[in-house]
């Protein structure tokens, strides 16, 4: 089984056989490095309403949508 994870700069994709919140690496294309989300981070935060996204939020990168997203307390993370 594998998990798919989305780069937060070109949006991206790798897998990795292991289910994790996010990994760090030199995406193979956009060559940025940084933050990947699991997918399902990256689907939560495209289910948000769009009359209660920050201002700017089209032009964040994933990662930073994913933290203002938690600051503003748009959506919250459970424990598995």
């Amino acid at each position: 089984m594998t998990e798919t994870y989305v780069c937060s700069h070109c949006e991206s994709t790798v897998t990795r056989p292991f289910q994790i919140r996010s990994i760090i690496r030199t995406c193979g294309e956009c060559d940025e490095n940084g933050r990947f989300l699991h997918e399902s981070l990256v689907e939560s935060l495209d289910s948000l309403p769009v009359e209660e996204l920050p201002e700017g939020w089209e032009s964040m990168p994933l990662d930073e949508r994913f933290k203002a997203a938690l600051r503003e307390g748009l959506i919250q993370l459970t424990r598995e």
